[in-house]
């Protein structure tokens, strides 16, 4: 246990470098403008990838030891092919904007839902350093072939982030293959094909409709920005500049992140809900305090230097990280609440607190960016992320029996942390 809490940790700061890095080419080497069409793109596959997880996804990790591993491969690559060519056809009549269409798109979102499916499968074959690494491949393959281009003297621009890419998640899904095939001998082969899509699609469904709405509470916001600023280009300079403060306020998040993976983990082979919770509760304080100084960081930071690293156009993202400030840290605490919820089987809290969020998304966001912008879109998702926080503090407080002063830091969350530490090293 403590190998992989390490292992998850040092690979995502080694991703979490590397999307800086890329950050740092797609704002100060390709501009605003760029930065905006590159973040709709990635927006519009992400949505394609939970999507496809809609007969498994994130469950796949409980449902591969399980279930033959053929039947589930097949069913999600199918699922996969048939929601990148929904996804071409939703963009192709004008419904979601891009900038990418065709025959392009079906590929790349193909392999982004491949990829997405065979990183769930690689956990629940417990290989949890070869789902790393395949995450490592993408953003890695993608930044270097973007530095060498720059070498090259060639002019960055959209088209060349789609090469490198393109590039970086054929070889992600290369790998993922190859790495799941090793460990197919661990699948149960006894349970019916009809069996296994009921199972997929009933523990998929649930969880990947509380993943699309929790996605869409992060990044909506992109679409009415597009909807509302005209011309196109001002819309996709507005959205650069926003998806860049995201991400440099997001980029806190790694920690508790990397934490709440491994606490998914044990309080789902805790047979104690009060222990589960013990545990989670710790693991809350140390998101709170890790992300508080982090942002605490960033807000305080001079304007000048984020003009420095990402460029003039994009002045305005220490504004836009103090307005995201109360809600990164209060995701941060959704993180370790997530994931008790979900590692007691209660998935259905994650999917209503993420639904709320959306509702309040869509009915503040769209007057909010109208009026106010970028500063709009920022204090929305602020104002979501702490109200879906608040809805799960009341779900513990009424069936968990917890009470506010629970939060506050005491000497036995230090003999605890103690404690779990010598239980992970066990």
């Amino acid at each position: 246990m403590i190998k992989n809490l390490i292992h998850t940790l040092s690979s995502r700061l080694v991703i979490s470098l590397l999307n800086l890095a890329l950050l740092f080419i797609t704002t100060k080497l390709m501009g605003a403008g760029n930065k905006g069409e590159i973040s709709l793109f990635v927006l519009n596959i992400s949505l394609a990838a939970i999507f496809s997880g809609l007969f498994g996804g994130p469950s796949l990790v409980y449902l591969i030891p399980r279930f033959p591993l053929r039947t589930l491969v097949l069913l999600n690559y199918t699922w996969a092919a048939i929601t990148a060519f929904i996804l071409m056809a939703i963009i192709h009549v004008g419904w979601l904007p891009s900038t990418l269409t065709g025959w392009d798109l079906f590929v790349l979102a193909l392999m982004e839902c491949l990829v997405a499916a065979n990183t769930m499968i690689l956990l629940g074959q417990e290989h949890v350093a070869r789902h790393n690494f395949v995450q490592l491949i993408k953003v890695s393959t993608t930044v270097l072939l973007l530095i060498g281009m720059q070498l090259l003297d060639m002019s960055l621009g959209f088209d060349n982030f789609i090469e490198a890419y393109r590039i970086g998640l054929l070889i992600a899904l290369l790998y993922s293959v190859f790495s799941i095939r090793q460990g197919q001998k661990t699948s149960s082969d006894h349970v019916s094909i009809r069996a296994t899509m009921q199972a997929a699609l009933k523990f998929g469904s649930l969880v990947q409709v509380g993943n699309i709405a929790q996605l869409l509470n992060y990044r909506l916001s992109f679409y009415f920005l597009e909807l509302m600023i005209h011309p196109p280009g001002k819309a996709l300079i507005r959205i650069g500049i926003y998806s860049a403060a995201l991400q440099v306020a997001e980029a806190v998040w790694q920690f508790a992140r990397s934490v709440s993976t491994v606490q998914y983990a044990k309080v789902s082979n805790l047979k104690n809900d009060n222990e589960g919770w013990r545990i989670s509760l710790l693991l809350t304080k140390l998101n709170f305090i890790v992300t508080a100084i982090g942002v605490i960081f960033l807000a305080l930071l001079p304007t000048e230097f984020y003009v420095r690293i990402f460029g003039v156009e994009f002045e305005e993202i220490r504004w836009l990280v103090i307005i995201l400030a109360p809600g990164i840290i209060a995701l941060s605490m959704s993180n370790a609440f997530s994931h008790f919820f979900a590692g007691i089987g209660l998935h259905k809290i994650n999917t209503y607190s993420s639904v709320i969020g959306l509702v309040l998304t869509i009915l503040v966001g769209f007057p909010s960016i109208k009026y106010f912008g970028t500063s709009g879109a920022a204090a929305t998702a602020t104002l979501a992320y702490v109200v879906q926080t608040v809805y799960q503090v009341a779900i513990l407080m009424r069936k968990h029996h917890v009470i506010l002063t629970d939060f506050l830091i005491s000497k036995e969350d230090i003999d605890l942390l103690s404690s779990t530490i010598k239980r992970l090293r066990s």
